[in-house]
């Protein structure tokens, strides 16, 4: 048990953790933050009895094009998915370094596989079908 822990809670295991995740919140995060950026923008108030009508100076004014829970909602739901597809693409390209260095092991040889000319004859009991036109 000792071991398992040993292996699994490894400093460079947990560092990739740590690293891979805060990398995929950051990016959410922005993502979310931009949702936001988009779906307002700022106004200057118009003329009003609260100003007197353009004597006082006018405030900035931020308009929102949807209602705050459904912007809210809409950050939420694009910075998680932005995350998660942050963590599968890392997770991707880790395994994608195991398939290459498969492929690497299983290069073929200079003469023709033994699977090969096994499927081109037929086995025993079974008939041979002519080709397709």
């Amino acid at each position: 048990m000792h071991e398992f822990f040993k292996n699994t809670l490894s400093r460079q295991k947990l560092q990739q953790l740590f690293v891979n995740t805060a990398l995929g919140n950051f990016v959410g995060y922005i993502a979310g933050s931009v949702v936001t950026l988009v779906s307002t923008y700022h106004s200057v108030e118009r003329r009003a009895l609260k100003n007197l009508f353009g004597i006082l100076p006018r405030k900035k004014v931020v308009v929102h094009l949807l209602p705050e829970w459904a912007e809210w909602l809409l950050a939420l739901l694009v910075g998680f998915f932005v995350m998660e597809f942050v963590r599968y693409v890392i997770n991707r390209k880790k395994y994608l370094v195991f398939f290459k260095a498969a492929a690497k092991i299983r290069a073929p040889s200079d003469g023709p596989e033994p699977a090969a000319e096994a499927a081109s004859t037929p086995l025993a009991g079974q008939q041979q079908l002519p080709p397709a036109a």
